[in-house]
């Protein structure tokens, strides 16, 4: 997955800037016609509008985010976990929680090793936060996984373990 340009916070603040003069423009250019129609809109029109709009946009951003970064991954590729979760700053999140993090793989870069184990990259996607790959080994047919530089433990009900070894290969 790659991420090109700006990310995290400062990408969400320079959109909700950006439509915050553009509801301004529109809102500014409507109360002026509607002055030059006789009509008399209240002066806190504006800056009401232009809060409605920067609210809106935040909302918006925070619920589509999650469409946008998994329709970014490779063909295939499939999501394994989503974290959710509230924020402070984001009240209504407490109602419908909002997706912040989710873990994808690629089939498709599955790797079976000599030993008939497999290997798969893990990747772990984070909504203001930096997509970080991990290497992860799977053996199929003793149940177990082993996280990079880590030791073999068992699977249980890893996510990415069922995905890894319901795709076939040497054990799986």
């Amino acid at each position: 997955m790659n991420e090109v340009g700006m990310a995290g916070m400062g990408a969400d603040l320079l959109g909700v800037f950006a439509v915050a003069v553009g509801a301004f423009a529109v809102l500014y250019a409507g109360m002026h016609a509607a002055r030059k129609a006789g009509l008399s809109p209240p002066p806190w029109l504006l800056t009401a509008g232009i809060g409605l709009a920067m609210v809106s946009y935040s909302v918006w951003n925070d619920y589509a985010w999650f469409d946008r970064a998994r329709g970014a991954l490779p063909d295939g590729a499939q999501v394994l976990i989503v974290g959710r979760d509230s924020q402070m700053w984001a009240p209504w999140t407490y109602l419908v929680p909002v997706e912040v993090r989710f873990a994808a793989l690629d089939p498709a870069q599955i790797a079976d090793a000599a030993d008939g184990t497999r290997s798969a990259q893990i990747m772990l996607v984070e909504r203001r936060g930096q997509t970080i790959v991990v290497p992860q080994d799977f053996d199929c047919a003793g149940a177990r996984i082993r996280p990079a530089r880590g030791d073999w433990m068992p699977a249980g009900d890893d996510a990415a373990f069922d995905a890894v070894c319901a795709h076939g290969g040497p054990n799986g």
